[in-house]
Parts: structure tokens; sequence; C-alpha cells
């Protein structure tokens, strides 16, 4: 994404100049991200946009807790493991049993999801001690890209809280809890902030893309999630919904809120910019419905979503709902698991594709509606508005259905909110303009919400 910014008259626009599918291979260990091929489509990517005219700044942000290994050479170790790969299955529950829920929790205050970087580490530990023993420096993904780009190596801090591995307290790595399951601590580099100048493209990046040269890089909010947050506001009666593939519901406070109650709920405390924490819950997103599409079209259907979400808004709501964190809908979910999961629960079986889709909208709802209810118990306070950002943004019969459910005014957008709050990150880190707070209107201007009242008697 390329972004045009002119603060003095108020305007910022964005430009799409390169998407690609972020590439997997699977090999005999398990399932991989091909980090080579990545940044390779990322150099494409700079390259199309320093095309159009000299780069002020650029800065990367990717998902959380996937990471690669680099041995004292700087060579990647093999592949980045997947997040969904089989490996750590059932190591989350032998990591709680050693040592405890609530002493994980009150060190770390990150939810427990089983592909957190803290299990995928004791996971790799088990399967490939000699591979850790060699590394020199551990790297989530966009801190890997980075490391490519400019040679720096750190972990920036919104993502790193993604890994479960650092102390909310301190903010720095508890490598005793690493120390206590066996799992070497050398590797973790130092933490910078969002905001921090990590130097220039390297020579070798330069000679691809000659527009490089020069061009400070800037780490934002690496973690996408991180930087989508950054470009609105929310808190107090406010909430984010950061809608894609994963839901991520939650609200921006001062501090992380570390207690029982949030530790029952399983909502996480991952660090935002300016000091701020993102409290939030990951929830199970389109990535049923994404499956669903590919099954349907891998059949010879021509399904288009556009067309698909029309015809569910036709068919009435308050029909079967399912439990969209089902394990059978965690890998390779289609229509046949969600008909399943239907019957299991004696529910009306979907049908048609609409149908199908009907019930993944009104499941979605559902779960916003329940966890918008556990938010409300761990910060003592109403929520009355959702902020939906990301590519489910787009999606109005999901909107609606969500401000149906919640019984909350829906704002719906931006949906590139992650690459609009990537650039305010950059320009405030280059003193174009002066807060987060000014950033944040700047956005608000140029890219107004689609508005979603509750129906009543739904």
């Amino acid at each position: 994404m390329l972004a045009s910014v002119y603060p003095g008259a108020g305007t910022l626009t964005l430009d799409e100049v390169h998407r690609f599918a972020t590439p997997t291979v699977s090999q005999v260990d398990g399932l991989h991200w091909d980090a080579p091929r990545l940044f390779d489509e990322l150099l494409t990517g700079l390259a199309a946009a320093s095309a159009r005219g000299a780069l002020a700044s650029l800065g990367i942000d990717t998902w959380g807790v996937d990471y690669g290994l680099l041995d004292a050479d700087g060579d990647l170790l093999g592949l980045p493991f997947h997040y969904r790969d089989v490996r750590t299955d059932g190591v989350m529950d032998r990591v709680i049993a050693q040592l405890g829920r609530t002493a994980i929790y009150d060190r770390t205050g990150i939810q427990f999801l089983p592909f957190n970087t803290l299990y995928q580490l004791v996971a790799e530990q088990r399967d490939a001690p000699d591979r850790l023993a060699r590394t020199a420096t551990l790297l989530t993904m966009p801190d890997l890209l980075h490391g490519w780009l400019t040679g720096a190596r750190g972990v920036e801090f919104t993502n790193g809280t993604t890994t479960q591995m650092i102390d909310w307290r301190t903010r720095t790595w508890a490598t005793s809890l690493l120390d206590t399951l066996g799992v070497p601590s050398h590797m973790l580099p130092a933490i910078v902030e969002p905001g921090t100048l990590l130097g220039a493209p390297i020579a070798g990046c330069v000679t691809r893309v000659p527009g490089l040269r020069g061009v400070p890089v800037i780490a934002p909010a690496c973690h996408d999630t991180g930087s989508a947050v950054a470009a609105i506001d929310s808190g107090g009666e406010v909430a984010f919904l950061s809608s894609g593939t994963w839901s991520l519901l939650g609200i921006e406070v001062g501090a992380p809120i570390v207690s029982a109650t949030a530790q029952a709920h399983n909502f996480t405390n991952e660090g935002g910019v300016a000091g701020t924490t993102r409290l939030l819950r990951n929830i199970t997103g389109l990535w049923v419905l994404e499956g669903c599409l590919r099954d349907w079209r891998a059949e010879g259907r021509s399904i288009i979503l556009d067309d698909l979400l029309a015809a569910a808004a036709t068919r009435p709501a308050g029909g079967a709902v399912i439990d969209l964190e089902d394990p059978s809908l965690y890998r390779s979910p289609d229509a046949a698991a969600v008909r399943a999961c239907c019957a299991r629960s004696s529910q009306r079986v979907p049908e048609s594709p609409a149908e199908v889709a009907r019930v993944l909208i009104d499941s979605l709802a559902e779960a916003y509606r329940s966890v918008l209810q556990e938010l409300e118990d761990v910060t003592s306070t109403r929520v009355t508005t959702i902020r939906v950002i990301g590519g489910g943004a787009r999606n109005a019969v999901l909107n609606q259905a969500t401000a149906d459910a919640t019984g909350c005014r829906v704002l719906a957008g931006p949906v590139e909110a992650t690459a609009l709050g990537n650039v305010i990150v950059q320009l405030v880190a280059r003193g174009v303009i002066g807060s987060l707070a000014q950033g944040r209107a700047l956005v608000s201007g140029a890219f107004p919400p689609v508005v979603y009242e509750p129906r009543r008697g739904t």
C-alpha cells in the first residue's frame, strides 16, 4: 500500500500497488511460510511503489506469533512454521499443567491460544533442539522482513507481546518462564518500540530496487491489528472489532488489565502504540466462510462473495448458530464441517451455500455479542459503539447482524485500517504530524465510516 499524505490540507489517500497471496509450503516436517518468497513479493511491491515517486519512509506489519530462526551468520535455519501446523497440538495444555494457568497469565497478561510462540518454541525444543542450539537470533515475521531489508535485529513490542513471552510489568522478555520450560532465551533480541527508526535498506535491496536508497525504514506497530487499532479512536464506550480471517474484539486501554476476571474470560493485553494496551479476545472470524468458498470453487461452482452475501441476507436470521471455535473448523473448514456442527447440536442443517453463509454470519454475530458481554464484565464499562475495521468492514450483512445481536451502533471502516495505522506511526516518527490523535483525525476525515444502527425486535 502506498499512502499520499498532505497534513496541511487534511488529505490522506491510499493506493494498492501490489497484492499477493501469503505463500505457504508443506514440507516433510509440517506446514511453513515461504519467507524468502514473501520477501521477494515485498520487494516487488516496493519497486512498484517507488516507481510512482520518491518514498519518504516505509514500514512493515504482518500477523503475530510466527517467527524465523537465524544462525550466527544471519542465515535462516529452515522456513518459519505456520501457526496452524499440528506440531503444537496438546503443547499448551502440557505447559499449563507444568506451570499453572494463573502463573503464566499473571506474568504475561496474554490469552491462551495453542499457537502462541511460547508453545511453538516448546514444540521446537522437543522436535529440533539442535536447531535451537544453533540459533543466534529469533525474529518474529515482520522483524524478519525488516531484518532482511535493513540488517536490523530486534523484535517490535506490539508484535512481541503476541508471543506470550514478554513480562507486562517490565516490558522485557520473561526469560525465567522459558528457563523453566527448558527453552533457550539467548536468541531473544532487543525489544524496540513502534516508531523506532531501524535504518535504511541494505545494498542488496537497493540493487534490486534503486528507489529504496536512503529511505528511512520505521517500525510501525508491526502486529497488523496493532496498526489497525492505531488508525481509530476506541476505549471507554467504544470497542474495536478487527474483522477478517480472525476477529479481534476489544478496547484500547491505558494499561494492561491482568485480573482474575480477565483471565477467566481469556482476554489478552497486547501492546499498542504510544504506550497503550489492546485489551481483546481473538475470535475465529471469516476463516470458516473463506474455507467454504475455497471448497465450493474447488468443486467447480462459480460463487462470488458479494452475490453469496446478498443471497444470505434474504434468509431469515435466528436460525442455526454454531461454535466457530469447534476443533473441526480450525484447519480445513468447509460446508460439510458446518453442516456436521449443526447436526451434532440438533439444529436445522443448512443445504444451499446461502443458507450455510447465513449460519456463519449469525454465528459470528452471536460470538461478538457473547465476547462483548465478557469485555464489559472485565472493564466494568457498557459498550455502546463498535468500530469495525479491516476487510470485514465491507460485509454489510455481518455488520448489520452485529448491530442487531449486540444492540450497539456499528461504525464500519476503514477497510485498510492496518495500512493507515502503519502510516500514522511513520508520520509521527518523522515529525510530519505531532501525535497519534492528529493522525487519527486525519484518517477519520479521509475515510468516514458507514453506520449501522441496531434494529429493534431482532
